[in-house]
């Protein structure tokens, strides 16, 4: 079968042209990808009165995550005390001393803490 000359040559030139923008699109899709990898998750969690709970839940999530140093910037966990009475507070500052992920962040100052982040 013989194609005419003047159909072909369009038609090659839209093949190459449909390969280099999907190259295109493979090289801004791996670009993102390689952005994504700099992004910090924040987790923030608010207790009062839960000291039977929170230091098992920071731990176990911490464990759970398998974060070494190299990925502690992936991660980052604010605690915030709702005015306990109990232990709560000192459990909070215990692993926010014992792990660099962690942060204690008091109430009053959330709404300035939140507005750093964006």
């Amino acid at each position: 079968m013989y194609i005419e000359p003047y159909i072909v040559i369009p038609l090659w030139i839209f093949a190459i042209f449909g390969f280099l923008y999907f190259l295109f699109l493979v090289f801004i899709s791996l670009d993102r990808i390689r952005k994504k990898k700099n992004e910090v998750y924040t987790l923030v969690i608010s207790a009062r009165n839960q000291e039977d709970a929170i230091e098992g839940m920071v731990r176990g999530l911490l464990l759970n995550a398998g974060l070494d140093s190299t990925e502690e910037k992936l991660l980052q966990i604010v605690l915030i005390d709702l005015g306990s009475c109990d232990r709560t507070p000192k459990i909070m500052e215990s692993l926010s001393r014992d792990y660099s992920v962690v942060k204690l962040i008091k109430p009053e100052d959330l709404p300035g803490y939140l507005r750093s982040l964006l």
